[in-house]
């Protein structure tokens, strides 16, 4: 394959899909239809020709039957002169009357006798020629009707017997009949049908081009929405809906294309109701399905329950719409806040916010995202109070400690979640927090890298211990120690 068959085949490849369409389609139209013409237009000359020789074999038939009997008579050695002139006058009336019948395309009509000399010719200038020697010698030899192009004529030569009973019954060469047909006027009409053949195939090749070309622009235009959709997708737009064009297979491809975009928007939709430790417990199962996960696992966690402090009250005095509106507002500021620091969010329980955080120096990172929250909610409240909007404030208790990490729930409704003394006592610590406070057990004060200075509290009595646990206040509003 040559350098350029290869530029070609790579451009090919590369062509859209609507151009090869077009190409591969057209050039097999086109190569069928110039070989059917082909086939009609060689169909037509042969029927044209087999006519021809049917015509020119009747008219040498019907001129050879007029003048055989001059011609023995012309060859008998006891005619004299004058009987001889007027068998030739015979000879050339008989080719006259055929030549004057008008048969298309017949330029003339000549008789040659058996010593090579034009004995008769409907042009004059030609009587009495003498054929060469080699044409002499071939003619002679004649058996049957033959067929040559001579310049811008066709010949038919038709030679002339007879049998002689006294001579054993013997064939006698006569002479020879001869037809030249005009060339151009022969081929004429197929010259005529050619062309309108060959009009009538452009016009078809021409208007299937343009068919080819609407067909494909509308396959093609199907695909490019596809893909446009796709490339849509996979730049996170899940409201796209792209118009079925056609009822065909890409049609039924697109219907169920725009299905399956609906299906991702209500998944997607549906995922903000899943806690994330569920989902990266559904992708980390092979199948999807979390019963064939492990039942539960033995982890040290860090949980952080954030609470909305008085909100209950305040409800009473705003409408419902406007009551989730405002939770909305400090419960996605809390949830950014849990994640930007590498936390999960388990869980919203009303106005409480349940984080978990894994990994190493977990604590002091389930401190900061604490800290974090109560600054950031203070900012937030400042705008707030300069635009006279209904303000909130939240209390955080957080635990460290081993829990049990699992999917609960019923065989309809199931929850990946942690249970354990751990998360018990991170909400009752929570719950004893006041209004911008952060408290944290004991025993996890010394877990923590000492970033922030640490306020001892009052112990507090916890069912499920017989001793009382002490509590700590994170003091995140004094210098940081370094």
């Amino acid at each position: 394959m040559g350098s350029g068959s290869r530029h070609i085949f790579r451009w090919f490849e590369s062509a859209p899909l609507r151009v090869k369409l077009i190409l591969t389609i057209g050039l097999l139209f086109i190569g069928l239809m110039s070989v059917l013409s082909f086939v009609v237009i060689q169909q037509g000359k042969s029927i044209l020709n087999e006519r021809l020789a049917e015509t020119c074999t009747m008219v040498m038939q019907h001129v050879s039957t007029a003048i055989k009997d001059d011609l023995l008579l012309y060859y008998r050695t006891d005619m004299d002169a004058n009987s001889s002139s007027l068998q030739l006058g015979h000879i050339r009336e008989s080719i006259l009357s055929v030549y004057n019948e008008n048969i298309a395309g017949l330029a003339y009509v000549g008789v040659i006798d058996r010593s090579g000399i034009i004995i008769a010719h409907t042009n004059t200038e030609r009587l009495y020629r003498k054929l060469t020697s080699a044409d002499s010698s071939w003619m002679l030899a004649l058996e049957s009707t033959m067929v040559r192009e001579r310049g811008a004529n066709i010949e038919y030569l038709h030679p002339m017997y007879t049998r002689r009973e006294s001579a054993g019954d013997r064939r006698i060469f006569l002479g020879i009949t001869v037809l030249g047909f005009d060339k151009d006027i022969i081929m004429r009409p197929i010259q005529q049908v050619t062309r309108a053949i060959l009009s009538a195939t452009a016009l078809v090749i021409i208007i299937s081009i343009v068919i080819i070309f609407i067909i494909a622009r509308r396959m093609t235009a199907q695909i490019e929405l596809l893909g446009g959709g796709l490339r849509q997708v996979t730049g996170g737009n899940l409201h796209i809906q792209i118009p079925v064009l056609a009822t065909d297979e890409l049609g039924r491809l697109t219907m169920e294309f725009n299905a399956m975009i609906v299906q991702l928007r209500e998944k997607l939709q549906m995922q903000k109701f899943v806690s994330k430790l569920t989902l990266q417990m559904i992708r980390s199962t092979a199948n999807g399905d979390l019963r064939s996960a492990t039942a539960g696992q033995k982890r040290v966690i860090t949980v952080l329950f954030s609470d909305i402090r008085s909100f209950s009250a305040m409800t009473e005095r705003l409408g419902a719409e406007e009551t989730i509106k405002l939770i909305n507002i400090y419960l996605d500021l809390q949830a950014r806040i849990v994640e930007e620091n590498n936390g999960i969010v388990d869980k919203f329980m009303g106005d409480q916010v349940m984080a978990i955080f894994l990994g190493e120096r977990q604590a002091d990172t389930a401190i900061h995202a604490a800290v974090e929250i109560q600054r950031s909610i203070r900012e937030l409240n400042l705008r707030r109070s300069r635009q006279g909007e209904v303000t909130l404030q939240v209390g955080c208790g957080l635990h460290i400690g081993e829990a049990i990490l699992g999917h609960m729930g019923s065989q309809d409704r199931l929850d990946y979640t942690v249970i354990g003394e751990v998360v018990n006592l991170g909400s009752r610590l929570c719950g004893l927090a006041k209004p911008g406070q952060i408290i944290v057990p004991g025993e996890m004060v010394g877990q923590l890298d000492g970033e922030y200075p640490t306020i001892h509290l009052d112990s507090v009595q916890v069912k499920g211990r017989t001793q009382p646990v002490e509590m700590y206040e994170v003091d995140y509003d004094r210098s940081m120690i370094v």
